[in-house]
């Protein structure tokens, strides 16, 4: 089904807007968030650090190669020696060193535990950075259309406010012509210097609008494309809501990140225990010792291979091993708490907003056929006021009537637009491709 806005509407937001074609469309300003959206730009370069996570790990369970060199002055005296020859001789020399050194990790639990964690967090930073790609979508889609649910709202409210100062005028004119009464002006001035304030209160929200979106672009953008008058209305397929939950609990990023982030305490847990397992080193050693001098004369060169296996088993630390695997329990059990806490908080999400499309739809509909209705309403009343039919009360609140439907109608259809895209986000499969087909309605 299409959605058409009444002519009238049209052409008095065409003439407030005193444009026919803003210069600006949703991909247009997606675009520029891509490149300037901080959030989004910070989460690509986390996904990058993130991925040195598995070379990181890795890396320890490969060999080391380490080259040192050394030079040492020594000053040496026999104080004391049953050697009558040596005894009370001193010696000052340098001795000069170098060694090659290769360290291969042969078993170390905490090694692997820490290398299989690092995949964990290599695979939650890729889900990251797609949750915060639909964040991206989501939220540049919703504040481009809040301003110009916003710019409609003001337009709206600006033409009840003439009109209601046209009434203050004609009832002013008809009081001092002696047919009118002194109650029907003071009304139409109390409600005209209510839509007054209200008209204020719109300007503000545009401007607060204005720069939500200029948090993502970093500019301030003051030409919109706006709807067009025929906006498809479509159900949400599947039409069930479940069928989007149970796709959202399979899907949904935030789910997927908190699922990763729970299989990363469970591993730490691991990890903590290792601090009771035993680790085996295998050592190789390649030195040359120059020294130049002894204190029983005569300078040495040394050239030697070593080569070891180091085992060390941890009997007693303290008791800070079990402190950290009991703290790395209930860090765990927490981020279950939290998976649990991002699944319900999902269901709620889709359900709301597959609840939101399917009442816009209907509040559209509806409020379309209120709209015309209530213009023709006031027309009627309009003329009844000038036969002396109605008062000018009765015209008074049919404008009103009018006016709410108005801003009514401009709220619900872009709800709509923005329920259609929450509906994909909270289940997991937004997609540019999504926002290219709400561009579609634009002008």
């Amino acid at each position: 089904m299409t959605v058409r806005l009444p002519g009238a509407v049209v052409a008095l937001l065409w003439l407030a807007s005193g444009t026919t074609l803003a210069s600006e469309g949703l991909l247009d300003v997606l675009n520029k968030a891509k490149d300037a959206d901080p959030a989004f730009r910070g989460a690509g370069h986390q996904q990058a650090a993130d991925q040195e996570a598995v070379k990181q790990a890795r890396a320890r369970l490969l060999p080391t190669l380490a080259f040192s060199a050394e030079r040492t002055e020594n000053s040496d005296e026999i104080v004391e020696s049953d050697n009558q020859v040596t005894n009370g001789s001193s010696a000052d020399y340098d001795t000069t060193s170098f060694a090659l050194t290769l360290n291969q990790s042969i078993y170390n639990h905490e090694y692997w535990v820490r290398y299989n964690q690092s995949k964990v967090v290599r695979d939650r930073a890729d889900i990251a950075l797609d949750k915060a790609r639909q964040d991206l979508l989501i939220e540049v889609a919703e504040r481009y259309f809040t301003v110009l649910k916003t710019e409609e709202q003001l337009h709206a409210i600006s033409a009840e406010k003439e009109a209601l100062q046209r009434h203050v005028e004609f009832a002013s004119k008809s009081r001092s012509a002696g047919l009118g009464r002194r109650a029907e002006v003071v009304d139409a001035e109390a409600r005209y210097f209510t839509a007054l304030a209200e008209e204020a209160q719109y300007m503000k929200a545009l401007d607060d609008a204005r720069f939500a979106l200029m948090e993502k672009t970093g500019l301030l953008h003051d030409e919109l494309r706006p709807m067009q008058e025929e906006v498809p209305l479509l159900l949400p397929e599947p039409a069930a809501p479940q069928a989007w939950i149970e796709r959202a609990l399979s899907g949904n990023p935030d789910i997927q990140t908190q699922q990763f982030s729970l299989e990363e305490a469970r591993m730490e847990v691991k990890a903590q225990t290792s601090g009771h397992y035993p680790t085996l080193n295998l050592v190789y050693r390649k030195f040359d010792e120059d020294q130049g001098g002894s204190l029983f004369g005569g300078t040495s060169r040394i050239e030697g291979d070593e080569i070891a296996l180091q085992l060390e088993v941890p009997i007693y630390q303290g008791g800070s091993v079990s402190s950290r695997r009991r703290e790395a329990i209930e860090l765990m059990y927490k981020s279950e708490e939290e998976l649990t806490r991002v699944k319900r908080q999902v269901q709620y999400e889709v359900n709301s907003a597959f609840q939101g499309v399917m009442a816009n739809i209907a509040q559209v509909k509806a409020l379309q056929k209120t709209v015309s209705a209530q213009r023709e309403v006031v027309m009627n009343k309009e003329r009844g006021l000038q036969a002396g039919l109605y008062s000018m009360l009765v015209v008074l609140d049919a404008q009103r009537d009018l006016a709410d439907a108005e801003r009514n109608y401009i709220e619900a259809r872009y709800d709509y637009a923005i329920n259609s895209l929450k509906l994909k986000r909270a289940a997991g499969v937004l997609v540019e491709g999504d926002l290219q087909g709400v561009n579609g309605w634009l002008q």
